[in-house]
C-alpha cells in the first residue's frame, strides 16, 4: 500500500513539474537554438526505451515472456505522437517521453490492485487524464496555453507507454486482487462510457473559452457521473474497482478548472 501511495503522489508531483519546465526549454532554445527540439525529444524517447529494454534483458528470466506485437504497437503510438505536434513547436514532442514515464509510474502504483488487461487499461487512462490536467494547468499559467493537440500527444505517450510496459511485463507479477471475481456487471462499462463522454464534453468546449470564464455547464456531465458512481459503485467488478476509483478521482477533479477561472486575476488561455 505504501508503494502505491508513493507512486500516485509521484504522478501528481510530476504533472506540475512538466508544466513548469518551460523556462528550461526556453534556456535550451536560447543556448542551442530551436533546432535542438527537432532531435531532443526523439533522442530522449530512444534513451528511455533503450534503458527499459536493457532492464528487461537483465531481468527477463524473472518475468513472463514479452509480447513483441504489443510492444511494437506501443512504439508505433509513441512514434505517431512525435509527429502530431505543430512543426513550429517541436518542443511539444517531449510530452511523449514525459507521459511514457508517467504511465510506468501509474502502472507501478496500480499493480498492487490490478492485473492483466485492466492494469494496462486503467494505468494508461490514468496517465492520459493527468495529461488533460497538464493542459488545463497550462491554460491558467500566465506563460502557457491550453491545447487539444497537446492532449492527444500526452494520450499517445500514455497509451504507447502502457502497451510497452504491458508487453515487457513490467510489474505484472506484483499484481494482487484484493477480492475474488464475482462476475461482470454492465454498470462497469456504462459508467466508464459516461465518464469518458463527460470528460470529452468538458475539454471540447474549453478551447472556445480562451480569455473567458469556462462555463459551469461543461462540468454537469462529470457531476452526473459522480452521482452514478455513488449509486452503483458496489455493483462494479471488484477486480476493476480500484482502477475505476482512481480514474474517477482523476477525472472528477477536472471539474475544478471552470471554478478556478472565476477567481480574480486568473485568465484561461
Amino acid at each position: 500500500m505504501t508503494g502505491a501511495v508513493a507512486g500516485y503522489l509521484l504522478c501528481l508531483i510530476l504533472v506540475p513539474i512538466y508544466v513548469s519546465m518551460f523556462p528550461i526549454w526556453k534556456y535550451l532554445s536560447t543556448s542551442w537554438g530551436e533546432d535542438i527540439f527537432i532531435y531532443l525529444p526523439t533522442i530522449a524517447l530512444i534513451i528511455l526505451l533503450g534503458c527499459c529494454f536493457f532492464i528487461w534483458l537483465n531481468t527477463r528470466k524473472k518475468r513472463l515472456p514479452a509480447s513483441k506485437i504489443i510492444i511494437a504497437l506501443g512504439v508505433l503510438l509513441c512514434v505517431i505522437g512525435l509527429f502530431v505536434p505543430d512543426p513550429e513547436f517541436p518542443v511539444k514532442r517531449i510530452h511523449v517521453a514525459e507521459y511514457l514515464v508517467l504511465s510506468l509510474i501509474g502502472r507501478y502504483a496500480m499493480s498492487r490492485f490490478l492485473k492483466g488487461l485492466p492494469l494496462l487499461f486503467f494505468s494508461a487512462c490514468f496517465a492520459a487524464i493527468l495529461g488533460i490536467h497538464d493542459e488545463f494547468l497550462q491554460g491558467i499559467h500566465p506563460a502557457r496555453t491550453f491545447g487539444l493537440g497537446d492532449m492527444l500527444v500526452n494520450s499517445l505517450g500514455s497509451f504507447g507507454g502502457g502497451l510497452i510496459w504491458h508487453g515487457l511485463r513490467f510489474f505484472s507479477t506484483d499484481a494482487k486482487s484484493t477480492e475474488s471475481r464475482t462476475g461482470q456487471s454492465p454498470n462497469d462499462y456504462c459508467y466508464l462510457g459516461w465518464l469518458f463522454v463527460a470528460v470529452a464534453l468538458l475539454i471540447g468546449p474549453a478551447v472556445y473559452f480562451r480569455g473567458l470564464i469556462i462555463e459551469i455547464w461543461t462540468i454537469l456531465p462529470l457531476l452526473g457521473g459522480l452521482v452514478y458512481l455513488g449509486f452503483y459503485r458496489n455493483s462494479f467488478n471488484p477486480d476493476w474497482r480500484h482502477g475505476i476509483d482512481v480514474l474517477s478521482a482523476a477525472s472528477m477533479t477536472l471539474a475544478l478548472y471552470p471554478i478556478i477561472t472565476r477567481l480574480p486575476k486568473v485568465v484561461f488561455y
